[in-house]
């Protein structure tokens, strides 16, 4: 990428480029000789951005400008690729196709912005930052493409140019799920748990049979590990996602049911307003009529509180495994004095290593099934 950036070096930003891609490669290099590399590393790290960045300015008209900062409302936006010697801005955007279409639909992290607030700042932006008398043109130019409604959406109702694949959208509002988001709408934030690490899962439990807390708050992960046709006697599938053959094969060895049943016997259940949020979302987005029946009957066990973002918990630094999300579900649990029942274990964890410690059932996760049944091969009972 350094090498190939020397064909454009007079191009402005270049350099800003360039120290950008060595930080990430610096940084990569530090984790690697740790001997600690995790998967994560890899898939969280920049330089599949700072790639299409790359890639898109040496094929740019007239670039005049690359990660040039403009100032913008109180604060400023930073524009990808400046060319067409300023008639031009180029946004560029490497998530996969399906996943801009799940946030797109309301389905993203705290403070996760859509496509669709990505074109506003852009537009905003463009038009008190005129070049030779008019607002520079906005292209989007999508790496991993980008499905067909969101793009006409983009084309038809705000005027943003695309550049990239255009791929035929082939699901519904309920199959719209591929292997790369389960972690996110299963609310595994955490590590993957694994048939080899689930003792480790018991250092981070509070023992609930010794205490006298009667108050179990339930996150999003432990909502959908609750109502998912996979822990409710359809575990016997190989499904084309690997996330979920290897939850299903958990399933079978450990089930989880059982012990979320045994686990909310004489215990009020409560569920924060943004975990409630969160999972009714994810369930009418991908869940299955039967997934949706069960959330009914669960939802009619439980009370919904306001989330209570005090507390030390509300100070664990944001970052890694610490997402504002799962920041408000722990907090509200320990404002109310309750024992959270979660999956995200990566949570747990990043706020034990800053000396907080979480009162916490931990259980593996399980994600919705039922809609990805239809290409799934059934196993077939002994």
């Amino acid at each position: 990428m350094v090498e190939q950036l020397k064909l454009v070096e007079k191009v402005e930003g270049v350099d800003k480029l360039i120290r950008k891609i060595q930080q990430e490669v610096k940084f990569l290099n530090k984790v690697r000789a740790t001997g600690k590399v995790k998967k994560e590393h890899l898939q969280s790290t920049n330089l599949i951005h700072l790639n299409a960045i790359v890639n898109r300015l040496l094929s740019a008209n007239d670039p005049v400008n690359v990660l040039k900062p403009f100032k913008y409302q109180n604060s400023r936006l930073e524009i990808d690729i400046v060319c067409d010697g300023g008639l031009s801005w180029v946004k560029v955007i490497a998530r996969n196709a399906k996943a801009l279409t799940l946030i797109s639909r309301g389905n993203a992290e705290y403070g996760q912005k859509s496509v669709f607030d990505q074109a506003e700042s852009y537009l905003k932006c463009a038009k008190n930052h005129p070049h030779m008398y008019r607002p520079p043109d906005i292209v989007f130019y999508f790496a991993c493409g980008i499905e067909k409604p969101l793009a006409e959406k983009l084309e038809n109702s705000l005027g943003i140019i695309i550049e990239g694949d255009i791929i035929n959208s082939d699901y519904d509002d309920n199959d719209i799920i591929n292997d790369d988001l389960l972690r996110s709408e299963s609310e595994t934030e955490s590590e993957e748990s694994t048939s080899n690490n689930v003792y480790d899962l018991l250092d981070l439990n509070t023992n609930v049979e010794t205490t006298d807390i009667t108050i179990l708050n339930l996150d999003v992960s432990t909502l959908l590990a609750y109502v998912t046709n996979m822990t409710n006697g359809y575990a016997n599938f190989i499904y084309i996602e690997p996330l979920l053959t290897t939850q299903a094969e958990w399933e079978r060895t450990r089930p989880i049911k059982p012990v979320l049943d045994n686990l909310f016997q004489n215990k009020e259940l409560v569920v924060c307003q943004t975990a409630y949020d969160n999972f009714t979302n994810i369930i009418n987005l991908i869940g299955g009529p039967i997934e949706k029946k069960r959330t009914e009957d669960l939802l009619n066990r439980v009370k919904i509180v306001e989330d209570i973002p005090h507390g030390r918990i509300m100070d664990l630094n944001l970052g890694g495994k610490v997402k504002e999300r799962s920041r408000l579900v722990f907090a509200s649990g320990e404002n109310l004095k309750s024992i959270t029942v979660s999956a995200n274990e990566g949570f747990v964890r990043a706020a034990r290593m800053q000396g907080v410690e979480c009162m916490v059932f931990i259980h593996e996760p399980r994600s919705l099934s039922e809609m990805k049944e239809r290409n799934a091969a059934k196993i077939e009972s002994s």
